[in-house]
Parts: structure tokens; C-alpha cells; sequence
């Protein structure tokens, strides 16, 4: 399971809620969240993954696509720096 596929299932775990377009899907508008639950969903996030966001990368987080995207880059950074 990829990671896009993972962070997908723990929106669709935590929300009643159906992704359908993951490049373009706002988590706010699009999928519901409010402010607290998205601040609580990435805070899963980081601990799910080991990593951590900083305030300027949480806006890259509104759309599912950039959460994705930097998820994995994160990851792959974390790897790296761990190998």
C-alpha cells in the first residue's frame, strides 16, 4: 500500500467521507474538516510517519495531493537521513 493509499484510508477511517479526486480534494472543503481536525489529523500524520511538519508546509496540506506529496517527501528525507 502506497502512502497516498494509506493517508486515504485514515481520512476515510476518520470522516465519513468518500475522496474522490486526491490531487484536488481541499480537506476542508472538500472532504469537511474544520481548523481542530485538521491540525489533529496531521499531528496523526507526523506520528504515523516519524516526521514533522512546520507552519509553512501545513498550508501545502490543504489539498490532498500536497499532503501526499510531502508526506512522502518527508519519508523519503527521514530514510535517507537514517541510512
Amino acid at each position: 500500500m502506497t502512502i497516498g493509499d494509506e493517508i486515504v484510508k485514515m481520512i476515510e477511517e476518520a470522516k465519513p467521507v468518500s475522496v474522490s479526486n486526491r490531487e484536488s480534494d481541499n480537506l476542508c472543503v472538500d472532504l469537511g474538516f474544520d481548523s481542530l481536525f485538521l491540525v489533529c489529523f496531521l499531528l496523526k500524520i507526523e506520528k504515523a510517519y516519524s516526521i514533522n511538519f512546520d507552519i509553512v508546509e501545513m498550508e501545502a496540506c490543504l489539498h490532498l495531493g500536497g499532503l501526499i506529496r510531502l508526506v512522502e517527501k518527508k519519508v523519503k528525507e527521514r530514510e535517507e537521513k537514517n541510512d
